[in-house]
């Protein structure tokens, strides 16, 4: 692409993204966007033209693999990073901050942190949803002028997010490129956590404005400043288990928070009904302390150790705690919600097929061998365990988990008010 072909490409495409052009000389653009009645002027100047002309003609030599916000060609990845959302105000310390790893050269690998390149810029300039994110800087308060006579600089206000680049990868194809980038770049992430205190992550798409979203709600919600007073004890410690659920956004640590509700009467629970079938034994009036019937009440109790694994006291907890018919109510509400049998059909689930059967004597033991392999696969992370499927933790299994958060939190309320005294 020629310098005049880049020009008309940068004109054209603002103009449909509805900036007004309001002057256009050999080697400049002028646009004025407007926003609430108030206007500002932008420039798109001749090294601009000059730079989106180069990088349109590199286009053909990149893939943009491994995600939708990253290049890789023969000799170069580039791919946008962040810090966690729930950390992202640390973002702006990072705004004019760059890492290098290793020495910059001709030849041999080395890595960059910081400011995307204008290339990256470039090359993404038009894509729809990083236009939008640049859209919405150039009719923000990111493009109020420092001189009120002079135009903004259009590359100075587009969306540059944080990212990491890799040099001199020497691939015989972009797919190479990124198999050989890989490690080097999960080891800088690594270096830059352990040795800063930096913690980023590989961005696996575009951050998008998603339409909001009516919070799912089962049954009434409670309206008004005044509450009831308690007419009863919670366990204090399950309580704290689903607050600390609550007062976190991160979707792991709210499953286990809940889990955590429920595990609490795990031996509680499974020891009750070894009493219980004990106590059916002593009561008997048939009963004697005869060597046959203390043999059978040993079995018992080493029968009830052997068989009891965490499934199973999962299993007596939600039976104990959990009212079934209410259960399915709620299961049935929450998947017309989310449009999708996300229980009620049979999926997989890190790696095993799993479907609550929405039936009386079913679904809670299916359930709870639900809930207990989304556990493990949270909690065990070694190669060894024998699993198909580990958890690792990216953006989809994340939204994954999210997504079984509802289900978790009203079962542990549940919990949390059956138990009370």
């Amino acid at each position: 692409m020629n310098f005049d072909e880049a020009k008309d490409a940068l004109r054209d495409g603002y103009l449909q993204v509805g900036l007004e052009l309001i002057d256009e000389h050999p080697t400049e653009l002028f646009f004025q966007s407007d926003r609430a009645g108030r206007k500002v002027d932008f420039v798109i100047s001749e090294e601009e033209i000059t730079g989106f002309a180069e990088a349109e003609e590199l286009r053909p030599s990149f893939s943009q693999i491994p995600a939708e916000c990253s290049i890789c060609s023969t000799n170069y990845r580039e791919q946008a990073v962040t810090f966690s959302e729930y950390d992202r105000r640390r973002l702006f310390m990072m705004r004019d901050r760059e890492f290098t790893f290793g020495e910059p050269n001709d030849t041999t690998p080395y890595v960059e942190i910081g400011p995307a390149s204008m290339l990256f810029t470039d090359f993404f300039r038009f894509d729809e949803a990083c236009l939008q994110l640049s859209m919405h800087r150039i009719r923000g308060p990111y493009a109020r002028r420092r001189n009120e006579k002079e135009p903004v600089e259009m590359r100075s206000v587009l969306h540059r997010p944080l990212t990491i680049r890799v040099y001199n990868l020497q691939a015989s194809t972009p797919e190479d490129a990124l198999k050989r980038s890989s490690p080097i770049v999960d080891g800088c992430l690594f270096e830059l956590s352990y040795l800063t205190n930096i913690t980023l992550t590989l961005e696996e798409e575009w951050p998008r404005q998603r339409p909001r979203v009516r919070p799912f709600q089962f049954g009434d919600t409670f309206g008004g400043n005044e509450l009831p007073l308690p007419q009863v004890v919670f366990n204090q410690d399950v309580v704290r288990f689903y607050q600390r659920g609550m007062s976190t956004d991160d979707p792991v640590n709210q499953f286990l928070s809940f889990y955590h509700v429920l595990e609490y009467y795990f031996v509680a629970v499974s020891d009750e009904q070894l009493y219980q079938k004990l106590s059916r034994r002593l009561n008997d009036p048939k009963f004697s302390a005869t060597s046959s019937n203390l043999d059978r009440m040993i079995q018992d109790t080493l029968d009830h150790k052997r068989e009891t694994d965490e499934t199973e006291m999962l299993k007596l907890v939600l039976s104990k705690f959990v009212d079934e018919a209410e259960l399915i109510e709620f299961i049935e509400a929450y998947e017309e919600y989310l449009d999708d049998r996300m229980y009620s059909k049979k999926k997989s689930v890190f790696g095993e097929s799993v479907e609550v059967r929405l039936v009386a004597g079913h679904v809670i033991g299916n359930l709870a061998k639900r809930i207990k392999i989304i556990r493990n696969a949270l909690v065990h992370s070694s190669d060894r365990y024998e699993r198909q499927q580990r958890y690792v933790p990216t953006a989809k299994a994340e939204d994954m988990i999210r997504r079984e958060i509802p289900l978790m939190k009203y079962l542990a309320e549940k919990v949390v008010i059956a138990s009370a005294k």
